[in-house]
């Protein structure tokens, strides 16, 4: 494994709120995509780098070749997508997403809408978005860029996410980690899911969560930027 597996293989083992409480500890609070970017189930969880999408709707930026996503395909890239807030119908579906699985994709993340919804539940296909629709899009709505960085609506601020930073979703919602930071906050994570493990059994025993959260010092070993 190379080391951006091996970092993916210890983030699909975590949480993405306790990611999420780690970054916000250290700073990095715009790294929260939108509540209403959900997965299809919540029996999904995705964990790997992300592959940049882009596209517009404004017939003044240019479009180019929807098949030039698949070329930016590989082994266990998470695809996100940022539709410039497109509203017009699903900018994704079953066909086109199969060809990328079998390029390796791992998982879908679309700042917009998708369609096939039983195709992807009945082939096991993560794919998180805003909304579902029976229309295709593309006639209104066409890519712009692949692999460069892209911005999606977030919780406090908008998100940037750069090809390459690791990704982690699951029924709680998304978190964008900056791949100069990931190893850090993979470490400083893995340590804080332990000490929420062990708060919980310490509740489940009868304790006073007061005074169980006190003396557990949550999230005092993570460093600010």
């Amino acid at each position: 494994m190379n080391d951006t597996q091996l970092l993916s293989a210890r983030l699909k083992q975590l949480e993405s709120a306790v990611v999420a409480d780690v970054m916000t500890s250290m700073g990095l609070e715009a790294q929260i995509p939108a509540y209403n970017i959900r997965p299809l189930t919540t029996e999904w969880k995705i964990a790997g780098p992300a592959i940049c999408a882009r596209g517009s709707d404004k017939t003044s930026v240019e479009g180019v070749s929807t098949y030039g996503l698949d070329d930016s395909i590989y082994a266990g890239g998470i695809v996100v997508i940022d539709t410039d807030n497109c509203m017009r119908g699903a900018v994704i579906g079953d066909n086109m997403t199969t060809s990328m699985v079998m390029r390796g994709a791992a998982g879908f993340i679309v700042d917009g809408g998708i369609r096939d919804y039983q195709e992807f539940i009945n082939d096991d296909v993560p794919v998180f978005c805003r909304y579902t629709s029976p229309i295709n899009a593309h006639k209104y709505w066409h890519f712009t860029e692949f692999e460069k960085p892209i911005r999606l609506r977030g919780i406090w601020n908008d998100v940037i996410v750069n090809p390459g930073d690791l990704i982690i979703g699951d029924a709680d919602g998304i978190a964008v980690i900056p791949r100069q930071h990931a190893e850090q906050i993979i470490g400083y994570s893995e340590i804080h899911l332990q000490t929420e493990n062990n708060i919980k059994k310490a509740l489940v025993k009868g304790e006073i969560r007061e005074n169980v959260t006190g003396n557990a010092k949550r999230l005092q070993h993570v460093k600010p930027l």
